[in-house]
């Protein structure tokens, strides 16, 4: 992934290589390459350290049920029903994030890890983790037994919504108690 932040947080050259990249896996989905690469830019100076995932996310211009199928992840629940929770952003076409993965926070619980949120980060939403595992197909393997929490969407009543790795790839479900488990990674998001 993105791993030399530093060098590479103002190098338009390398964030337009991996647009480009991204661009190639949402062509499947009929996002053209223009489309993808007018977003390119550097990554804004405000946003915190660890947010230094590049992640073009389709938020709701493409169907979430659809993004989630392309990108193999199986659901257990109807994605229309989730909504945007905790100052949460799901994007009407097609937005350049910024990500951490949740690895941040790992063996903390997702109460604590919502305290400790600085300004510039919110919680990830489904539209940015199915774009997470979309465009990093191997993500799962930073996971090392934990889930990621999408708290950034909420299903009402029936609780939040978390990516895991299941016996046949990624899985989208939603939970109704979460309280003080350690084995969830709390997901941020920002740009």
């Amino acid at each position: 992934m993105f791993n030399n932040l530093e060098q590479q947080k103002g190098d338009l050259g390398s964030i337009n290589a991996e647009l480009e990249r991204q661009a190639k896996i949402y062509r499947g989905l009929g996002i053209s390459k223009d489309d993808i690469m007018r977003l390119a830019a550097p990554r804004p100076d405000f946003l915190p350290y660890e947010l230094s995932i590049p992640i073009i996310t389709l938020g709701s211009s493409v169907d979430l049920d659809r993004q989630a199928k392309y990108a193999g992840i199986t659901t257990n629940f109807n994605l229309s029903l989730a909504h945007d929770d905790a100052g949460a952003i799901t994007y009407g076409s097609p937005h350049l994030i910024w990500m951490h993965d949740g690895t941040k926070f790992e063996g903390q619980t997702i109460e604590w890890s919502l305290n400790q949120m600085t300004p510039g980060e919110r919680p990830a939403t489904i539209a940015d983790g199915i774009a997470l595992a979309l465009v990093y197909r191997n993500i799962h393997r930073t996971f090392k037994g934990h889930n990621i929490d999408l708290r950034g969407s909420a299903m009402g009543s029936m609780g939040t919504v978390i990516l895991g790795q299941g016996s046949r790839g990624f899985v989208l479900s939603h939970v109704s108690s979460h309280h003080g488990r350690r084995d969830w990674c709390l997901a941020l998001s920002g740009g």
